[in-house]
C-alpha cells in the first residue's frame, strides 16, 4: 500500500508527515500526490507502508519546472 502524506507546515520542532490518501499503486499514488501539490501549493510524499520507506518526494518548485510553469 502506497500513503501520500502531506508535510504539516505549522509543526515548529521536526518534520511532521499527515496521511492523506493510500492507494494500491505507486503511479497512482504519485500522480494524486502530484495533483494535491499542485492545487494547494502544499509538499507531498509517497510512502511504501511495506518497505517503509519514502517513494518520491513532490514540491511545488518540482511541479512548476516538470511543466514548464515560471
Amino acid at each position: 500500500m502506497f500513503i501520500i502524506e502531506r508535510l504539516n507546515d505549522s509543526s515548529r520542532c521536526r518534520e511532521e508527515w499527515i496521511p492523506e490518501i493510500q492507494c494500491k499503486t505507486e503511479f497512482k499514488a504519485f500522480l494524486q500526490a502530484r495533483t494535491k501539490c499542485m492545487a494547494t501549493g502544499n509538499t507531498y510524499r509517497v510512502f511504501d507502508s511495506r518497505e517503509k520507506q519514502v517513494i518520491s518526494l513532490i514540491t511545488l518548485d518540482r511541479c512548476k519546472r516538470h511543466f514548464g510553469i515560471h
